[in-house]
């Protein structure tokens, strides 16, 4: 694992910026607090990266310590390699990885938006080794009935966007407060305006021909919606293997951009009634209520890993 630079917080404590090898590059993240235990693993939305949990961590018990990773193609992780798209499934690989890379006998999950999909889906497909599940604004994956009728679109960009990608060249640049705008318009304004500045702080770099300018720096296909491949019916085939306590906290604002995440009822009934463990409360707030009002989770999500963490977290050789 390769570090670098210890950075200060608001914490007590301090995170440190690492990186881990894969074969494609490395996957970047934030480990914050003590290094001696396993930690909580902390998993970001589409198109966000780990600076979303920049002002709800510090708010949270630091004793079991938290690594909050980019996913590839976000943030400062390495991109996938050109010619391959990005796949659901290759969520659970990458979360899989990371696992195996530290060596951890169980996992704990906090995730917010499509990630609490995949964890959701990892606790389905590896039920004995996952201690607990924070879930926010996302759970139920997604289904391939949903955007089918794109695929074809998405196939041809696809070939586009990795042609571009091959050139090397940066993409469009803007101002820092254009960007905030664009990422808060793109959003349908769940980021709060003063709040981008989390999620850029590892999105953008600046300009080598336009200056006072900074682009984009995540992966361009990250703009395609991920070739679907799981069907409904296989989802619900697998409820019956979600045993670990979970909580989900749902926001109180609803969008059309986010409302495939979280407005699905019945599979939250069908859940109340397998998993007794399986919590569901509402906060007020938008997709983005962990990075905009984190006070309104902190003590929710506290008591949660007060009553579930109970699992022997020491670890050897991190």
């Amino acid at each position: 694992m390769l570090r670098s630079r210890l950075r200060c917080s608001q914490w007590k404590q301090v995170w440190e910026e690492i990186k881990i090898p894969v074969p494609w590059g490395h996957i970047a993240g934030k480990w914050w607090g003590p290094q001696d235990k396993r930690p909580i693993l902390v998993l970001h939305g589409w198109q966000d990266n780990c600076g979303s949990f920049d002002r709800l961590i510090p708010l949270l018990k630091p004793n079991p310590g938290y690594l909050a990773i980019d996913f590839p193609g976000h943030g400062l992780s390495s991109n996938l390699p050109l010619g391959v798209s990005y796949y659901w499934s290759d969520y659970i690989v990458f979360i899989r990885r990371i696992v195996q890379y530290f060596n951890w006998p169980k996992v704990s999950f906090l995730a917010h938006s499509i990630s609490g999909s995949a964890a959701y889906n990892y606790a389905t497909l590896y039920p004995d080794t996952v201690d607990f599940l924070i879930a926010i604004e996302g759970l139920k994956p997604l289904t391939n009935d949903l955007k089918i009728t794109e695929l074809g679109d998405n196939i041809d960009r696809l070939i586009k966007y990795d042609h571009l990608l091959s050139l090397g060249q940066e993409g469009p640049s803007y101002t820092y407060e254009e960007l905030e705008k664009r990422l808060h318009s793109d959003s349908e304004k769940s980021i709060s305006p003063d709040m981008c500045k989390y999620i850029l702080e590892r999105s953008i770099s600046k300009s080598s021909t336009n200056p006072n300018k900074f682009y984009f720096t995540r992966d361009l296909r990250l703009k395609l919606l991920p070739f679907l491949e799981y069907k409904n019916e296989d989802v619900m085939k697998m409820v019956d293997k979600f045993t670990c306590p979970a909580l989900l906290c749902l926001g109180t604002v609803e969008t059309n951009k986010f409302k495939v995440l979280t407005q699905t009822p019945e599979f939250y009934e069908i859940l109340k009634k397998i998993n007794l463990k399986f919590e569901i409360h509402t906060v007020e707030g938008t997709h983005h209520v962990h990075l905009n009002n984190p006070e309104r989770l902190g003590e929710l999500i506290n008591s949660f890993i007060e009553k579930y963490d109970l699992g022997d977290r020491s670890i050897e050789n991190v």
